[in-house]
């Protein structure tokens, strides 16, 4: 799984699976030789350093998100269901802020409570075994079961959208195109919440639910039913995959890095920075796709209209001119304006709930579980371009 210390930037490939066990190394010298550079297998463009990236972010009329936000080109995100991170304004402003209301930190809050529970209730049945599977018993459950009280997908068939969520975004070792595996799941959960959207909206409307509030708006006529089935889709992908890699990214650091674990051990109420710091150093959410909508030219690249461009998030976060140490994981650095959860217009409206689960589940893991170890040659890693973790991480411990 160890990477050589200098590797050349041509031989980046987002696809690749060597790339995605430790990609840090060819964003390093995708910064320092090549930081828009140009994919010629793919006919793509990726920026690695944080200024092109922030530029990026906060200029979408030029940098689109309406032909999708994965690096695959001749995409259109509109076949389907639409998604509204797959808009730009006004229709993006237009679905955002019906949700933008349900998500803000305040309503996210009442959530901390439900969290810590099934926190807990995941964890306490397995000490006394002294192992577990961060990912398999733990973090891959938790996401998904604090996103289904928010849309009412029932225990029962919580496992069966999470697979498909798995499914959809999972790559063949050099896989660009979408698999038939891909496809098959998409249109699972597209026919799993057109049932449940119809199903839920026999309810009577409160206004204190957040899935009550959507089917409200579809009828008022301020989203369609086909509006409110990719809202479902994104919520169990975005809502669930990012953050059950990121929990797992985060064990791992503090596994890699004791002192800092013992930082955190120590000073359980700097926990939320510690969050942080993975977010910068080892965030789930890789890169982000866009479509320029016209000629720039960046760092004397000349870039067409139509292009397409990759942003890459996590070097951008890890670029030296932005940040001292870059390379260097501090749970005490405290650094907020990574890239983790976009900018602008775009940026993640769920960044708060984000940050919630995985606060609250380190705090109980830690307090549980202050010294753990992992068995890497049992790990096995989730491949995606966009999205980096593992699958499945054994760890043990002394029982309790």
């Amino acid at each position: 799984m160890n990477q050589p210390a200098k590797v050349q930037p041509n031989s980046y490939s987002p696809y690749s699976h060597e790339v995605h066990h430790d990609p840090y190394p060819w964003y390093k010298s995708l910064r320092e030789q090549d930081p828009v550079h140009y994919n010629e297998e793919h006919g793509f463009w990726l920026f690695s350093k944080w200024e092109d990236c922030q530029n990026a972010f906060r200029d979408f009329k030029t940098y689109s998100s309406s032909k999708g936000v994965a690096l695959e080109a001749d995409q259109s995100a509109n076949d389907g269901y639409p998604m509204f991170i797959f808009m730009d304004p006004p229709d993006h402003t237009r679905i955002r802020k019906l949700l933008s209301g349900l998500m803000v930190p305040q309503r996210i809050k009442r959530l901390e409570d439900y969290t810590r529970e099934k926190a807990a209730s995941l964890l306490d049945p397995l000490l006394a075994k002294g192992e577990m599977d961060v990912i398999k018993d733990f973090s891959a459950i938790l996401p998904m079961d604090v996103i289904s009280t928010l849309i009412h997908v029932p225990l029962e068939d919580q496992d069966t959208v999470r697979h498909w969520a798995d499914d959809l975004i999972y790559r063949e070792d050099g896989q660009f195109e979408l698999s038939e595996r891909n496809i098959n799941a998409y249109l699972s959960l597209a026919s799993y919440f057109d049932a449940h959207a119809k199903r839920m909206s026999e309810r009577p409307f409160d206004p204190d639910d957040m899935y009550s509030c959507v089917l409200q708006a579809k009828k008022e006529g301020k989203m369609t039913h086909e509006d409110v089935i990719g809202f479902g889709i994104l919520l169990a992908i975005a809502g669930n995959e990012t953050t059950t890699k990121l929990i797992g990214n985060m064990a791992y650091r503090l596994w890699e890095n004791p002192v800092q674990r013992q930082r955190l051990l120590d000073h359980p109420d700097r926990i939320a920075d510690g969050v942080e710091e993975t977010l910068r150093f080892d965030g789930s959410s890789q890169m982000i796709g866009r479509t320029l909508m016209r000629d720039v030219e960046v760092r004397g690249r000349k870039l067409r209209e139509g292009d397409r461009v990759g942003l890459c998030i996590i070097s951008a976060s890890r670029d030296e001119e932005r940040y001292d140490n870059a390379d260097v994981y501090d749970v005490f650095r405290g650094a907020r304006d990574h890239m983790a959860f976009g900018m602008g217009v775009h940026s993640c409206l769920g960044a708060a709930l984000a940050r919630l689960e995985v606060r609250v589940c380190f705090e109980e893991l830690l307090k549980r579980i202050p010294h753990y170890e992992l068995d890497l040659s049992r790990s096995t890693r989730a491949h995606n371009p966009n999205v980096r973790g593992f699958s499945s991480l054994p760890m043990s411990f002394n029982p309790v």
